[in-house]
C-alpha cells in the first residue's frame, strides 16, 4: 500500500491513530499520533483509514496464494506439534501443552475480529488433535485461558465427537481454571 503525507492511519497493535507527517528513508513513516508523540514506523505497522472511517486493506493475492499453498502442502503431523514436543513438559511427562493464546498463533492478533480469533484458535485445536491422534500421543493440555469461557466451550463441544478420549479440567494447581486436559485411550 502506498502512503502519502496527510493519510490518516491506525496502528495495528496499539490503540492509536494518527496522520502521516513524513515519509523517511527506507519507507519509514513518521506518524503524528493521537498520544501526542511522533512515531517512526514501518508501513506494515499501520493501516490507512478512509474518509468514511473504514480501514483500507491491501491484499496481494499472488503472495497470499503462494503462502497458503506452501503452508498447506508442506505441513505434516510432525511439524504441527514440533514446538510442543520440544518442551520440558513433553520430554519428562509426555504431555503436549498447547497454548491457544492468540499471541502464540498469529503475528498480529489485534487485526482479527472476535469470530476470526475463535476460528483461528479452533483450527489450531483441530490440527493438533488430528496430529496427536495420528502420532498416538496419550495426553494433551489445551491452554485456553479463563476469559468468558467461549473458547473452552467450543473446544469441549468439538471434543465430544471423539469416542476414545477423556476430557476434563487440567490440574488447577498448575493451570488454574484456564486449561482443558485430553487423555487419549
Amino acid at each position: 500500500m502506498s502512503f502519502e503525507v496527510g493519510n490518516k492511519v491506525k496502528f495495528v497493535n496499539e490503540n492509536l491513530e494518527g496522520v502521516v507527517k513524513a515519509i523517511l528513508k527506507n519507507d519509514v513513516l513518521l506518524i503524528e499520533a493521537s498520544d501526542g508523540f511522533d512515531h517512526k514506523v514501518k508501513p506494515n505497522q499501520v493501516l490507512v483509514i478512509n474518509n468514511d472511517n473504514s480501514v483500507a486493506y491491501r491484499v496481494d493475492n499472488a503472495e497470499l496464494k503462494s503462502k497458503i499453498t506452501s503452508s498447506n502442502s508442506k505441513k505434516t503431523f510432525n511439524t504441527v506439534l514440533a514446538k510442543y514436543t520440544a518442551t520440558n513438559k513433553f520430554q519428562y511427562e509426555k504431555v503436549l501443552e498447547i497454548d491457544l493464546h492468540l499471541e502464540e498463533l498469529v503475528e498480529y492478533p489485534m487485526r482479527l475480529d472476535d469470530w476470526q480469533r475463535l476460528h483461528t484458535q479452533m483450527q489450531h485445536v483441530k490440527k493438533c488433535m488430528e496430529a496427536a491422534l495420528n502420532q498416538r500421543y496419550r495426553k494433551l493440555v489445551f491452554i485456553h485461558g479463563v476469559g468468558q469461557g467461549v473458547l473452552k466451550s467450543e473446544i469441549r463441544t468439538y471434543l465430544l465427537q471423539f469416542d476414545n478420549i477423556v476430557v476434563k479440567d487440567a490440574d488447577y494447581k498448575e493451570y488454574g481454571s484456564g486449561a482443558t486436559e485430553v487423555v487419549i485411550k
